[in-house]
């Protein structure tokens, strides 16, 4: 017996013709040209060898045999019709993207980032969960994430870093603090520093950071990690019981009573750790847009008080004080 050709749209387009008797209103009501409808129509009369259809300048009636058609192949098309659409709709309803994130999802690139993509893809639950660079990278390589937002960190063999920006690093430092007459620091001028840092995530990294960075002795360093918040800790800042490390999120929307400084040569490149190899279309998308955000100009980014991830260095910002010690750097 030889092949059918009849497929399931076929017999939708018989259905909607004989429900409103005119291939022309079928057409319209299914968004397609009324050439498709009469040819689809045409190939399963040929195959049954009779009419569907009487044709009469009114429109179309079904004949004899093409209410008998109907009658058997109209269910099956309505039960096929109920499941796409119930499947697709739950599909729809679990999609979701897995996206943890190191740091605040208030960093200029991410918030620029998450909107465009929530733009092109509505449908498309984002789901944010915080951790560690290395807890980040492991829940990716077990798979309960899509995709990590980590700093300054390898993924390992078989997964890929896209780098998305770089940023410089900043000592926040109470208002009134002698370092906030200058423009820039470096490490040499911290070392003796009390820094403080919290017991969260961001706060390990500083630590590490710090402790890389200072290259004194362990005994010498002057590293606190209190039980608080980051917004805690910035308040226990600007009171001058210590100074700590930022990034671009802080200084950009500043805070009262703390002094922003950048510290020369810091820099802190970010990157998406993501599956080597073929991507899931969703995940796919994020990263494009994550692309063309890394290809903006360095207009773009200066006004994030970032970098593009090619640079290495940022070029001296002229912080000079102004009245009653208020900066540039210190956004209120």
């Amino acid at each position: 017996m030889p092949r059918s050709k009849i497929e399931l749209r076929h017999v939708r387009y018989i259905i909607a013709a004989a429900e409103s008797g005119s291939f022309r209103r079928a057409a319209q009501d299914l968004g397609v040209e009324q050439s498709a409808i009469s040819r689809r129509i045409r190939d399963v009369e040929d195959e049954i060898g009779a009419q569907l259809f009487r044709r009469h300048t009114a429109g179309v009636d079904l004949t004899d045999i093409g209410k008998q058609f109907l009658n058997q192949a109209a269910p099956g098309a309505r039960q096929i019709g109920s499941a796409l659409y119930g499947a697709r709709t739950v599909a729809n309803r679990g999609r979701h993207l897995r996206i943890g994130v190191f740091g605040p999802l208030t960093m200029g690139f991410l918030s620029e980032l998450f909107g465009a993509f929530r733009g092109d893809r509505p449908g498309v639950k984002l789901r944010f969960s915080e951790g560690s660079c290395p807890e980040l990278i492991a829940a990716v390589r077990r798979g309960q994430l899509d995709v990590g937002v980590v700093a300054e960190a390898s993924p390992g063999k078989g997964f890929d870093v896209t780098h998305l920006w770089a940023e410089p690093v900043y000592v926040a430092l109470p208002d009134g603090d002698p370092l906030a007459d200058q423009k820039a620091l470096r490490w040499n001028d911290l070392r003796d520093r009390h820094f403080v840092v919290t017991d969260l995530p961001t706060g390990d990294f500083a630590k590490g950071y710090l402790m890389r960075n200072l290259q004194t002795s362990t005994g010498d360093l002057q590293i606190e990690q209190l039980s608080v918040t980051r917004e805690s800790l910035m308040q226990i800042v600007a009171h001058g019981d210590g100074v700590t490390i930022a990034g671009s999120a802080h200084v950009r929307h500043g805070l009262p009573g703390i002094a922003f400084r950048r510290i020369e040569d810091a820099v802190l490149r970010y990157g998406a750790v993501h599956p080597r190899g073929e991507l899931h279309r969703n995940l796919e998308r994020l990263l494009a847009l994550a692309k063309s955000f890394s290809e903006r100009d360095d207009a773009w980014f200066a006004r994030q008080r970032l970098m593009r991830p090619e640079h290495r260095r940022v070029p001296h910002v002229d912080s000079h004080r102004g009245a009653r010690g208020r900066t540039p750097d210190r956004l209120q």
